[in-house]
């Protein structure tokens, strides 16, 4: 089955949730579609590089 690529058309913001460090991501569709096969949510503190997700994190102030 292939499945269509999501569009601006489709919703303004995803709202990514992990349940164990209880924390949300919120990424405009712009940023959301460029993702091809998946999205880096690491939560460690011990990275060499934050992954480009990070700039997200708890980012409510895109919902104004």
């Amino acid at each position: 089955m292939l499945r269509a690529r999501y569009t601006k058309k489709d919703f303004d913001i995803a709202v990514l949730y992990l349940p164990d460090p209880h924390v949300f991501y919120l990424m405009p569709v712009e940023v959301f579609t460029r993702y091809r096969s998946g999205i880096s949510l690491v939560e460690r503190q011990k990275r060499q590089r934050k992954p480009r997700s990070a700039q997200y994190r708890e980012r409510w102030n895109l919902l104004i």
